[in-house]
C-alpha cells in the first residue's frame, strides 16, 4: 500500500503563523476592554444617570454618545428607551451632572420615554468615550429598581451584584 506524506511549504507555514498572530492580537485587544460603573440617582422623581465618582477619578473627559435603558425583568430582555447624540454634540459626563430619564438634549434622537414601573429591574448603559484613546473602557453600566415608598411615591434602589433582585429580576 502506498502512502504519501504531505510536506508543509514555506507559504503554508507563513499563512498559519499570520493567522495565529492575528488571533493572538485580537484576543489581547478583547481582554483589555472593560465596562465602567455608572451611577443612578433620583432627581425630580425620575432616575438620573451619570458616571460613578470612581470612574470620574480615572481622569480624561467622558463624552456621552448614547444612553439605553433595558428592562431585565422581561424575558427576553427588552429595551425600554434609548437616546443617541450626534458625536459632534456629545455631552460631557461627570458626577456633578446627570442625564434624566426621558430628557432629550438638543440635537439628540429619541422617542418619548414610557413610564418606568415599580418592582422591575432596569439596566442603564451609557455609551461614552474618554478623551484618552488608550483607555479601554467601552461604556458604563448600572442596574436599578424603583420601589414604592411609605408616602405613596417612589424611591430608587441600586441593584448590586449578588443581590436577590439581580437573580430574580424583581425588586420588593
Amino acid at each position: 500500500m502506498l502512502s504519501s506524506v504531505i510536506q508543509p511549504t514555506p507559504r503554508t507555514c507563513r499563512e498559519a503563523l499570520t493567522v495565529l498572530g492575528l488571533c493572538a492580537m485580537l484576543g489581547t485587544a478583547c481582554a483589555y476592554s472593560r465596562m465602567g460603573e455608572a451611577e443612578v440617582r433620583l432627581q425630580d422623581g425620575q432616575p438620573c444617570f451619570t458616571l460613578s465618582a470612581k470612574e470620574a477619578k480615572r481622569g480624561a473627559t467622558v463624552r456621552l454618545q448614547a444612553l439605553v435603558i433595558s428592562d431585565l425583568s422581561s424575558k427576553p430582555v427588552t429595551d425600554v428607551w434609548s437616546m443617541s447624540l450626534d458625536p459632534m454634540r456629545s455631552a460631557p459626563l461627570s458626577p456633578a451632572s446627570c442625564m434624566a430619564y426621558g430628557q432629550i438634549p438638543t440635537g439628540a434622537e429619541a422617542a418619548p420615554a414610557p413610564e418606568l414601573k415599580t418592582g422591575r429591574v432596569y439596566e442603564v448603559f451609557l455609551n461614552g468615550r474618554r478623551s484618552d484613546p488608550s483607555d479601554p473602557t467601552q461604556g458604563y453600566i448600572a442596574k436599578f429598581c424603583l420601589v414604592a415608598d411609605e408616602a405613596g411615591g417612589r424611591r430608587l434602589m441600586p441593584v448590586e451584584f449578588g443581590s436577590r433582585a439581580r437573580t430574580e429580576g424583581v425588586c420588593r
